[in-house]
């Protein structure tokens, strides 16, 4: 695989996100159908697979109080421009979220489940007076593969899997090795990468603003006086906790600022950064170590998701962001393939079990111990402690353990999801 697609990918796969983006996905399906035909509402009809159904129900929207998929489809029928992509809700206002309320109130807008078509898939059919239109989005977030007005295909994408205009951004990753990903990190002109450095600044700003306003679950600000009062190490460790589940409250929270994502989740790209900037300022690296390193992160998270899926029964903040960022600080600690690979082996085996019961506040729980132990497990593996091959699900190998994580995912939790929306419905 060339340099250029290497960062094709990168382009294609890292990107601001401006709210979470399942909610944020069927609202695009929603805004993109109803360009076609404009007019009076009078029925609009989503359905979602489970994973998105799941993420979408309890998470907040961004620039506003409300929450939940319904909400979102709502706002995207007065103020959603389907050309922004993730960053759809970019010109909210009160009047915007009026309107919204007020279509909401009509009872016009329902939302169904799909478990059959697709493991990602989100088609929006919107009725007015001026005629009907349909979009659907499947395998990602901004993968727009078929557009119809009043029954004639107004787009169709030939490859339904392709996520892009560059069709060299396409090629997997899965068929490398981790040691190739570090190769090509380490020898890729700087130019071609330092894009990503805006990753870590966009998400720098988020978390900062969890701290000071305290949004939501107010995780990070919690955490952060625990240290203040002694409570808690003012360590590496600890910091990363604080930042990036400071920056989830306010994602969550629905604070009306952008992320950077990795591999389509805007948490993701909290996780997959936020470590790794910290430990790049505990250690004074210069701009090009960073870019880098987030290199690096968000090609192991890609990597992974290529194996897990997009969305996931497990938690892909811990068991893809996760790891990624943890390989990553790895890197940066001068690790050897060996302590790159137990890293892996470290992380894999530690938060498997995590699983993803829907983007919520909560969530900062999670991203704090992700991050926390990202840092942990490549501390550890730097001194050689690290799981060893074949215990449990750790494999042969860094690339054998992903394919087992994949394993566990696709077909050894396939009916976690649907457990977990019968809990959260019954509540």
């Amino acid at each position: 695989m060339n340099y250029n697609k290497i960062v094709a990918i990168l382009k294609d796969k890292v990107r601001p996100a401006l709210g979470c983006t399942e909610p944020v996905a069927a609202a695009l399906a929603v805004a993109r159908a109803y360009t076609e035909v404009k007019g009076h509402l009078k029925k609009i009809d989503v359905i979602v697979s489970p994973n998105i159904f799941k993420n979408g129900m309890l998470v907040g929207i961004p620039g506003t109080s409300e929450s939940g998929i319904p909400f979102a489809v709502a706002l995207s029928l007065v103020c959603g421009n389907p050309d922004l992509g993730l960053e759809l809700f970019d010109k909210v206002n009160d009047a915007y979220i009026a309107a919204a309320r007020a279509i909401l109130d009509r009872g016009i807008i329902t939302i169904s489940l799909e478990e059959t078509k697709a493991s990602f898939y989100i088609e929006a059919r919107v009725i007015t007076d001026q005629g009907s239109s349909r979009c659907i989005i499947r395998d990602h977030h901004t993968n727009i593969v078929l557009v119809e007005k009043n029954n004639a295909v107004t787009m169709k994408k030939t490859d339904p899997s392709t996520d892009t205009n560059d069709h060299q951004a396409m090629d997997k990753l899965g068929d490398l090795t981790i040691r190739q990903l570090m190769e090509t990190i380490e020898t890729i002109p700087f130019k071609k990468i330092a894009f990503l450095a805006e990753g870590a600044d966009m998400n720098m700003k988020i978390a900062q603003v969890g701290l000071r306003d305290k949004p939501g679950l107010g995780l990070g600000a919690g955490l952060k006086a625990l240290m203040d009062k002694g409570e808690m190490e003012n360590n590496l460790v600890n910091r990363v906790k604080i930042y990036t589940s400071a920056a989830t409250d306010a994602r969550m929270a629905g604070v009306k600022l952008p992320v950077m994502s990795s591999a389509g989740s805007g948490n993701h790209g909290l996780t997959a950064i936020l470590p790794v900037l910290l430990t790049c300022r505990e250690l004074g690296s210069n701009n090009e170590k960073l870019v880098r390193a987030l290199a690096f992160s968000h090609l192991v998270t890609i990597y992974i998701k290529e194996f897990t899926g997009s969305l996931s029964p497990i938690c892909g903040c811990a068991i893809a962001a996760g790891i990624g960022a943890s390989v990553a600080v790895a890197w940066l600690l001068g690790c050897n393939d060996d302590q790159i690979a137990g890293t892996i082996n470290n992380m894999s085996g530690d938060l498997a079990g995590m699983v993803c019961d829907g983007a919520k506040g909560g969530c900062a729980f999670k991203l704090s111990t992700a991050s926390g132990e990202a840092i942990l497990s490549a501390k550890l593996a730097k001194n050689n402690i690290f799981i060893s091959e074949t215990e449990g699900i750790v494999g042969t190998g860094a690339e054998s353990t992903i394919r087992n994580l994949g394993k566990l995912c696709l077909q050894g939790m396939d009916h976690v999801d649907k457990k977990i929306i019968e809990v959260m419905l019954g509540q």
